[in-house]
């Protein structure tokens, strides 16, 4: 009995020290998303412009297309997975005690934060490409918007005229496969054309379900923490070719929607691929459109070919399928991100692209079509 009761009462080991009340790679996490908010706000555009995108983010994109631009799996989909499995096991260690997981909590996105901006986010502090090019953005007269309309009107209906049969049924505008590969090379083309970086292969991916960004009035958008652009599965064939360019210019590090949208313009414009000069023409043609009276509008509608006249009833039709949710509160939480991070336009930025695209003909700067 003597033998057991020793046994028994006497401690199987040494005890273990009590843990500490925070979690100690966290609080290094916070302390990291600090120094880079820190540094944001304060070091000036010169210095992001020089040092980050045309040097330190070249590197960083050309590193991550080498290693991990081949998969054949979006990245997104894994982050999300090592997110998700990383909560399960914070719900499953709660009696840790409440300030311990909290600081884990914590920490979790301020790590999120860190590799934001180190991964891509430093360059909302560039020279903006509305600067580099000289343009001035606002001041335009009506007069120059409804030249440009006419303009873009001319362009779309040409480009209809032009395409054959089989990309004018409704086969081709619904669903016409393209992809990112289709795209590259006329993006690659207009970044040189315009004199700014473009090392690297950025992935633009198509992501699942159909309907998961467009209820959110979005058509695409560029996860930095993912290193790769993404574009709504439910977008039609005819929508793909200019929001593709659109989220590969953020993959090259570009920021500004607007400037993101001309990019996606010219590489549209110059592009060898009949489909993508038609399907950019639309996009194009719609932004313009969106600038006009609707009686302006109307009077051309009638004008166009009927393959273009069905694309707008097939977009339209599709939009609806994925109506928006909560539009007001989306609206208002993206437009405050983008104007904190310096983009003064915020959602309105996506239409400074007519404004762009006017001044960059009215310049006399080149719009090649690559045959």
């Amino acid at each position: 009995m003597a033998f057991f009761k020793k046994n028994i009462t006497r401690p199987a080991g040494p005890i273990a020290p009590p843990s500490s009340s925070f979690h100690k790679r966290s609080l290094a996490w916070m302390a990291s998303a600090i120094l880079v908010l820190g540094a944001k706000e304060i070091l000036p555009s010169s210095f992001w412009d020089l040092w980050y995108y045309k040097g330190f983010f070249g590197w960083i994109r050309q590193a991550y297309d080498f290693l991990l631009g081949w998969s054949p799996l979006p990245m997104v989909y894994i982050i999300l997975a090592v997110i998700l499995v990383r909560v399960a096991r914070w719900i499953g260690q709660w009696r840790k005690g409440r300030v311990y997981q909290g600081t884990r909590a914590i920490g979790g996105i301020a790590a999120m934060v860190t590799i934001f901006y180190v991964a891509w986010g430093f360059n909302y502090g560039q020279v903006s490409l509305q600067e580099r090019l000289g343009f001035r953005m606002s001041g335009a007269s009506k007069e120059d918007i409804e030249k440009e309309f006419t303009r873009a009107t001319n362009v779309l209906r040409e480009e209809a005229e032009a395409l054959p049969d089989r990309l004018t049924r409704d086969e081709a505008i619904l669903g016409l496969k393209i992809s990112d590969r289709d795209l590259r090379p006329d993006v690659v083309e207009a970044l040189a054309l315009l004199d700014i970086p473009h090392a690297g292969k950025v992935r633009v991916r198509q992501l699942w379900p159909a309907g998961f960004l467009l209820r959110w009035s979005t058509a695409g958008i560029y996860i930095p923490q993912a290193g790769e652009g993404h574009i709504d599965k439910g977008l039609l064939s005819i929508q793909k070719p200019f929001t593709i360019a659109h989220e590969m210019a953020h993959g090259y590090g570009v920021t500004d929607e607007g400037a993101c949208n001309f990019i996606a313009w010219l590489a549209c414009s110059q592009s060898r691929d009949q489909w993508v000069r038609f399907g950019g023409a639309l996009t194009y043609w719609r932004y313009t459109a969106a600038e006009m009276p609707n009686d302006s509008v109307s009077q051309v509608i009638h004008t166009f070919p009927p393959v273009v006249l069905r694309a707008i009833t097939l977009v339209r039709e599709n939009d609806k399928k994925y109506p928006d949710l909560m539009p007001r509160v989306r609206d208002a939480i993206y437009s405050s991100y983008l104007k904190s991070n310096g983009v003064r336009g915020g959602l309105r930025s996506y239409n400074e692209v007519v404004l762009m695209v006017e001044q960059y003909l009215k310049s006399g700067r080149p719009v090649r079509t690559l045959k």
